[in-house]
């Protein structure tokens, strides 16, 4: 199925770290910036960690980079953890991730929620979809704000066979793929050359390829894994 958004639209993208949420959600901010969508995105961390091709990273470098996706992608934004739990989200207490996920859910009460892929190489990814899909747990209305679809995104930190996305809802890239590159090269720290999985060539080969699944020139793949229409 193709993905609609509106002006009414009200969208919260989960990014465990600081340029996830445009690998996977790139073209959909975009869009959601053109039609004057409602976005918030949820970076639960950004820290230090050692890079195998650039030097070193640190909280104020991804934060400065942060500024900067959000002001071109016109959405507002929250930093859950700084530093201390950067690539070290597996080793807290689920617990302690549901109850904010719970917390941020409630006070933003968006009606669709993008959250990364459960089959992640990374375990930061991994713990973040497990937690927020407790979270999400259904509960009558009157006890909590329901999100009525909650989306998968794509992303290419997969290796293995038993690993592949199956997506079964695209959104039209094609005007937004220079935006999606934009907002990659602003995070310009996490910037890498082809052949890495993110760099801009890999993003723009995984939306043609995924365009020609729906009959479209190009397009961002998502996975539905509840929904309710009225």
């Amino acid at each position: 199925m193709l993905l609609n958004i509106n002006n009414k639209s009200k969208i919260l993208i989960i990014s465990p770290h600081p340029d996830d949420e445009v690998i996977g959600c790139g073209a959909l901010i975009a869009k959601a910036k053109a039609v004057k969508s409602k976005l918030h995105v949820l970076y639960v961390t950004t820290g230090s960690t050692r890079q195998f091709v650039t030097k070193r990273t640190n909280h104020s470098t991804r934060a400065k980079e942060i500024d900067k996706v959000s002001n071109f992608g016109s959405f507002k934004y929250s930093i859950m953890f700084k530093d201390e739990y950067f690539v070290k989200l597996d080793t807290l207490p689920q617990k302690t991730l549901i109850d904010l996920f719970e917390d941020y859910i409630q006070k933003i009460k968006p009606e669709i929620i993008f959250i990364p892929f459960l089959k992640s190489y990374n375990q930061d990814h991994r713990a973040v979809h497990s937690a927020v899909i407790t979270a999400l747990r259904p509960l009558p209305t009157t006890v909590r704000h329901h999100v009525n679809f909650v989306m998968e995104y794509e992303e290419p930190y997969v290796w293995s066979v038993d690993d592949i996305f199956k997506p079964n809802f695209y959104l039209n890239s094609l005007k937004y793929e220079k935006d999606k590159v934009k907002l990659m090269k602003l995070h310009k720290s996490q910037d890498r050359k082809f052949p890495f999985a993110r760099s801009v060539e890999n993003l723009i080969n995984r939306m043609r390829i995924r365009g020609s699944e729906v009959g479209l020139k190009s397009a961002e793949a998502y996975r539905l894994i509840r929904g309710q229409f009225d």
